[in-house]
């Protein structure tokens, strides 16, 4: 059996952030020379209100997650408390 284990991996999430960044600007800027000023300005609306949304649901997924292994971790300690 081979016990060489690869390293760690490099970080690339500042890259994607510049990329996806980039690309959203030249997205932005096609729509805005295709369609005008307030079809961009609506979508940049539209993609503010869904991240919005979606961080707010993630929050609430995080606690209810949070709270789930609160429980059980209290549980698990009140079983080992019983004589």
């Amino acid at each position: 059996m081979r016990d060489d284990h690869p390293g760690k991996v490099e970080d690339y999430t500042e890259a994607f952030l510049w990329t996806a960044y980039m690309i959203l600007v030249v997205g932005l800027v096609l729509i805005w020379g295709l369609w005008g000023y307030l079809i961009a300005l609506l979508t940049c609306a539209g993609l503010h209100w869904a991240i919005t949304r979606w961080s707010v649901a993630r929050a609430r997924a995080e606690a209810d997650w949070d709270a789930r292994v609160a429980a059980a971790i209290a549980r698990a300690r009140a079983r080992e408390d019983r004589p």
